[in-house]
């Protein structure tokens, strides 16, 4: 234990004297971080605007919670950059795949690729936008150019860029290809907190399988975390692994929610936890504690307590308290909750014809599936007409932890397990978990029923899933596409675009 004083004082004095803090401050650290496991400063991901960017995706090592690793990722960083754009922009980059075999990547892991914004409602055209059906970007090509508008008054928030190869993407993103992309400023919407300093976080698995975890922040297993007492900070927080649930906490303190998968709430939220999926996104405010003082940044359970088969949590770093100047005067705050999510919430909810589907997430054989039927590249289960309100009931049948992603749309939840949900949000995923019988003992699947509309800009081909990519690649998977209503061919095209090569076009 002295040792690791020693040492972690070290580490300590560094990011100290990185930050320019004077020396009573550093003492405050030190004693602040000296117990439990060795809390070490972690970096923020590099920046790069999303209008004139590039993406080369090869062979990088480096270490996460003591284990040397070698896996492809993006522009030799395990932490991928971080994209910024602005509404009303066009996105412009390519993607390069100049991957190889490594120790935790086999061929067949590697051999092509693509790319999915996840969380952007923009044009899924097969030519050069959002699309993952029809695009294939093999081992060698020449870059994959990608150029799309993101429509003016697109939410501003937190989204995310990842593979989405069929079969292969958990290996892919477990590995470390998945970064931020930053839309606007979703402060611009919370005037009370503008100018606060703030930090891209991602929290990733090292996934390349269903039963590997080694959950770690920024690559930091125990991540140190130093605010100024009474500070406050916007952290973007993104669950960016492929196959783990998370239930973010602070012990005993609350996050304050101020959105959720790049959708502002309609007024900020004191919450305990942030049950973030495989995929999701929570953007909070963190304020210090008070100088001296260390706070557990972990992971809790998202099963219900008598199912848990292990009940420890998992520690992820340390909110350090720091002296300093006193925290600055709050801004002006809305007045009220905010007019436009409240009405696209009601429109939604409100809605007298909602156009109904259910869809089973099941196990079939040692595959997964939906409605027992597992992912068909050149099969269209759904063809929707933008414009009109869907609701989908979504029945988890297994005892398994699922989570529910459908690009380009966002959704509001209705109801879990019969009892009417008001988040006051859209989500692009939601967690499809499970609950304790009448009996109280027995676990099954929830329902969960949703509500969302197709806009004019979602026509073509994508898909729904499973964002635990594991599930995702064996099979839990369905294509849809979207055609315009006033076309008598519309359908009809849509059922042409799956008829021949599905996933074999450039």
């Amino acid at each position: 234990m002295r040792i690791e004083r020693v040492v972690l004082a070290g580490l300590v004095a560094c990011v100290a004297a990185a930050s320019g803090l004077a020396a009573q401050e550093q003492v405050a650290l030190a004693r602040a971080a000296s117990a439990g496991c060795t809390p070490a400063p972690v970096p923020d991901p590099p920046t790069m605007k999303a209008t004139d960017a590039r993406l080369r995706m090869a062979p990088h090592s480096y270490t996460v919670g003591g284990t040397r690793y070698s896996s492809n990722v993006y522009n030799d960083n395990f932490l991928g950059p971080t994209l910024t754009m602005n509404p009303g922009e066009r996105l412009k980059l390519s993607v390069t795949n100049a991957m190889a075999v490594t120790d935790s990547q086999p061929a067949a892991q590697i051999a092509w690729t693509n790319l999915h914004y996840h969380g952007l409602v923009v044009t899924p055209s097969p030519d050069s936008a959002d699309n993952v059906t029809h695009v294939h970007i093999d081992r060698g090509a020449p870059p994959r150019p990608y150029h799309f508008p993101v429509p003016e008054g697109h939410p501003e928030g937190m989204f995310w860029y990842h593979p989405h190869p069929h079969g292969i993407s958990t290996s892919q993103v477990g590995g470390g290809l998945s970064g931020a992309l930053l839309v606007g400023n979703v402060l611009d919407y919370f005037p009370q907190y503008k100018g606060v300093r703030e930090r891209v976080l991602l929290i990733r698995d090292m996934g390349f399988t269903i039963s590997s975890s080694v959950l770690n922040v920024n690559g930091g297993t125990c991540a140190l975390l130093p605010v100024r007492a009474g500070e406050r900070q916007l952290w973007h927080i993104g669950n960016f692994g492929s196959n783990t649930f998370v239930n973010l906490k602070l012990d005993s303190m609350k996050w304050t929610l101020l959105a959720m998968d790049g959708n502002r709430l309609a007024e900020p939220q004191e919450v305990d936890s942030l049950w973030i999926p495989p995929g999701s996104r929570a953007e909070v405010i963190v304020t210090g504690p008070r100088a001296g003082k260390r706070v557990r940044l972990y992971s809790a359970s998202f099963l219900p307590r008598t199912a848990r088969g292990d009940t420890a949590s998992t520690t992820l770093g340390y909110l350090v308290g720091l002296l300093g100047a006193p925290p600055r005067r709050e801004g002006p705050r809305m007045a009220g909750a905010d007019a436009q999510v409240l009405d696209s919430l009601r429109f939604l909810r409100e809605a007298r014809d909602p156009q109904k589907h259910t869809f089973t997430f099941d196990f079939v054989g040692n595959d997964a599936g939906i409605n027992d039927s597992i992912y068909q590249p050149n099969h269209l289960p759904v063809a929707i007409p933008w414009g009109r309100v869907q609701e989908w009931t979504l029945v988890n049948t297994t005892r398994s932890l699922h989570t529910f992603h459908i690009h380009q749309v966002d959704f509001e939840v209705i109801s879990v397990n019969g009892v009417e949900v008001k988040e006051r949000m859209l989500r692009d995923n939601v967690p499809l978990g499970v609950h304790l019988a009448p009996d109280g003992k027995t676990v099954v699947g929830d329902t969960v029923v949703v509500r969302f509309v197709f806009d004019p800009i979602a026509a073509g081909p994508f898909v729904f899933h499973c964002h635990v990519l594991q599930h995702e690649d064996e099979g839990m998977m369905h294509n849809v596409c979207v055609y315009d209503p006033n076309d008598p061919d519309g359908v009809n095209k849509c059922n042409a675009m799956f008829s021949g090569g599905g996933h074999g076009g450039h």
